[in-house]
């Protein structure tokens, strides 16, 4: 049961804006292991065992990333090895492993937002400019169908080289690329067509199955106190890690640390109160 993809679509958009605000601004590590942990439960949550391939990227996003950034930038006084006159410290790995979980929990959460606000949503929260409405809900569309395209076309390139994979991987790769643009261009020619014999029309009157309730006004609420509290803070230096020359925490606020852990779980929270809630009524009857 996703309680949270039900609610409301202008709550959806105010959470993940801030939400996505909030993991590029403040770039401290223990609010951004609380940002992937609540990313990745609500994955578990939401995908099951699919969910474990997000773990696995994570986990390589952040060690390719973490390892990039000692070998090529070297400061801080802690030396772990030198190899020639070059020094490779624990502060360029530590800086580069957490570029590694703000890049990973940015994907994560680009995913859930992806997943949970479909064309519809978006074409409700926009509707006061419907054409960029529809542009955007129908980028979302394409992302997913030209993916799976690809695909197939990969696997027919495949077939017709009897199951084998090409020698020449970068030709192939163009090849099916090239197939990929003019299959898009066609369907987008077709769907531009199919849309004007059908009347379509951006100022048409729309029927919305979204009703605001007084849990969507609650949530909105929290969830702007939690992002207001945390930006002051950030804007007033209570939440500031030093990389460089050693590393430390120079402040830390515990009031905006569990504020936005709870902000960053409030997905998972939200489904689990609403299974807690129905569990409690079926016993009860």
């Amino acid at each position: 049961m996703d309680r949270f993809s039900k609610l409301h679509p202008i709550f959806h958009f105010l959470y993940f804006i801030g939400m996505f605000a909030l993991i590029v601004s403040v770039y401290n590590p223990f609010f951004i292991l609380v940002s992937l942990l609540g990313a990745l439960l609500y994955e578990v949550k939401s995908r099951g065992k699919e969910a474990l391939s997000s773990l696995k990227f994570s986990v390589g996003m952040i060690l390719v990333i973490g390892l990039f950034n000692m070998l090529f930038a070297h400061y801080g006084m802690t030396v772990l090895f030198k190899i020639g006159d070059t020094e490779f410290t624990l502060e360029a790995l530590f800086y580069g492993l957490n570029q590694g979980f703000v890049v990973t929990e940015m994907v994560l959460w680009f995913g859930i937002f992806g997943r949970v606000v479909d064309s519809e949503k978006v074409i409700y929260a926009f509707r006061f400019a419907p054409k960029t409405a529809l542009l955007f809900s129908m980028v979302l569309g394409f992302i997913p169908r030209f993916t799976k395209k690809l695909k197939d076309i990969e696997t027919a390139s495949m077939a017709l080289n009897g199951g084998k994979k090409p020698k020449n991987k970068m030709k192939s790769a163009l090849n099916n690329l090239s197939a990929l643009v003019t299959y898009s261009l066609e369907s987008s020619i077709v769907t531009a067509d199919s849309m004007t014999a059908r009347g379509y029309n951006p100022k048409a009157v729309r029927y919305s199955r979204y009703k605001f309730k007084a849990i969507d006004g609650v949530m909105i609420a929290l969830s702007l106190v939690a992002l207001v509290y945390v930006i002051c803070a950030k804007a007033g230096g209570k939440i500031t890690f030093i990389f460089d020359p050693r590393i430390y925490s120079k402040s830390f606020d515990a009031v905006a640390f569990v504020l936005f852990f709870l902000l960053s779980l409030l997905p998972v929270i939200i489904d689990l109160t609403e299974e807690i809630l129905w569990k409690i009524s079926y016993a009860k009857n």
